[in-house]
């Protein structure tokens, strides 16, 4: 496992200020995605982001 440096990575958020969305080093757009390869396809990680956001809101909407 190795780490990264984006100018792009915004640490407060965990968002790239690039794309304006979740930080997934490698996916589309990335600045990453030319020169760099990863052991989890970004197309996986992206859907496992989407994921965790759906379960997290429909957590909190039994909550309420």
């Amino acid at each position: 496992m190795s780490s990264f440096s984006c100018p792009h990575f915004d640490m407060e958020s965990d968002n790239c200020r690039r794309l304006h969305t979740d930080c997934v080093p490698g996916r589309p757009g990335c600045v990453l995605c030319q020169n760099s390869v990863f052991a989890i396809p970004a197309e996986q990680r992206i859907r496992e982001k989407v994921e965790a956001r759906e379960r997290e809101r429909d957590k909190q909407k039994r909550q309420e």
